[in-house]
């Protein structure tokens, strides 16, 4: 739920990966590396707006949806498809990362499933018979330091998926959140945070359903969009957040 580091973490690998490369957001992401955050709380859980200077009096905005209590969309890029994330606990120290790639209008191509295969764009290649990705901590997730040094590489880790990994599990399984300095880009992780907090005690104290639970609260779409600077992105935006059969993203 964090669109900041994309523009350092990824951005060696966005113009190649196959699932990402070509699509004019791009340029947003690789030219402004410091994005404001909006975060508006919705019936679901949050929408989280990345806003980054374009032309012509605009933001390139990029919405990623965060639906309780686990469930994430990535904005699009061009006409790639939809992609996003389940986190899974499995118990107090694991999770399973599920990850999911879909197009509203059209059946995923050869090429593209293929690459997904292949560990591309949010998935990766496993060790078979296994769900265990291939590059991991106790292999250093395969990093090169001489692609580091070439200036090929931010963290010398081939694919989106595995730059995220390695970052998330070098916090260790349990992170001790005093020692924790947020800043305002990690908006989207707090208030993400406190959605869980009040469900939990909602649940307990009052047997409340939690958010997320209604289908019509899952009905949400990650969007990329360029909006004039005076208009507030969730009122320009509203109708490309909802899911609507046979109508493509909304995606730059």
């Amino acid at each position: 739920i964090d669109s900041s580091h994309v523009s350092f973490l990824h951005r060696f690998t966005m113009t190649k990966d196959p699932l990402f490369k070509g699509a004019e957001g791009n340029k947003y992401n690789l030219k402004d590396s410091k994005p404001a955050f909006e975060v508006k709380q919705i019936e679901g859980g949050l929408l989280i707006g990345a806003r980054r200077n374009a032309e012509n009096d605009q933001y390139y905005w990029r919405v990623t949806p965060f639906v309780a209590p686990c469930f994430t969309a990535i904005p699009p890029r061009g006409d790639h498809p939809i992609h996003g994330h389940f986190w899974i606990p499995v118990d107090d120290h694991n999770c399973m990362s599920w990850s999911y790639d879909y197009h509203p209008v059209r059946a995923l191509s050869t090429d593209e499933r293929e690459a997904m295969e292949r560990g591309e764009g949010i998935h990766v290649a496993c060790i078979p018979g296994t769900f265990r990705p291939l590059q991991n901590k106790d292999n250093d997730y395969l990093m090169d330091r001489d692609a580091q040094k070439r200036g090929e590489s931010y963290s010398g880790i081939e694919g989106f998926a595995i730059q995220d990994s390695s970052v998330q599990e070098s916090m260790g399984p349990i992170v001790d959140r005093t020692k924790e300095n947020l800043v305002s880009t990690d908006n989207g992780i707090i208030m993400a945070r406190k959605v869980l907090k009040r469900a939990v005690v909602a649940l307990r104290d009052k047997g409340q359903t939690p958010p997320g639970v209604a289908v019509e609260e899952q009905r949400v779409r990650s969007v990329s969009k360029l909006i004039p600077r005076s208009e507030d992105f969730l009122e320009a935006a509203k109708e490309d957040f909802k899911v609507r059969e046979g109508v493509k993203q909304t995606s730059v």
